[in-house]
């Protein structure tokens, strides 16, 4: 089990946090997430029990199974211009007395109803342009 032991504690920390929260966010039930881990590293059926090799390649498994770790907090992504176009929109919603609330959150929170992206960064110009024109309808009507 020696061979096992990680040479750096702090990756297989954060490795196993990964795989945990990805488990949850790909809804991966006992059974399935042990064939995963299996499909990995056969005769193992707990990421406790792997490798920080093996832990990276579990986790790219899990990336191919549609998983998608977020952003650092720290870690910040510039927003795309379309994005400021929706910002100039929802301000002027504001002004108009339509929108209750200028901030980023309530815009954010009105780009995930239309289409399931919560974090303006992550958008693409498919969504974006979803978003802008639910906002021009919006001005229209008001």
């Amino acid at each position: 089990m020696s061979e096992q032991r990680s040479q750096d504690p702090e990756f297989r920390r954060r490795a196993l946090a990964k795989i945990h929260i990805a488990k949850k966010e790909l809804g991966l039930d006992d059974a399935d997430y042990r064939a995963v881990v299996r499909s990995v590293a056969e005769g193992r059926e707990s990421a406790a029990q792997l490798s920080d090799a093996e832990l990276q390649q579990l986790l790219e498994r899990l990336s191919e199974l549609g998983w998608r770790p977020r952003l650092p907090r720290t870690a910040q992504r510039p927003l795309p211009p379309m994005v400021w176009k929706a910002r100039e929109l929802w301000l002027e919603l504001h002004r108009r007395g339509a929108v209750r609330n200028p901030g980023w959150s309530a815009l954010a929170r009105f780009a995930k109803r239309m289409t399931g992206v919560g974090d303006l960064r992550r958008l693409d110009v498919r969504q974006a342009t979803v978003v802008i024109e639910a906002l021009k309808q919006w001005l229209e009507r008001v």
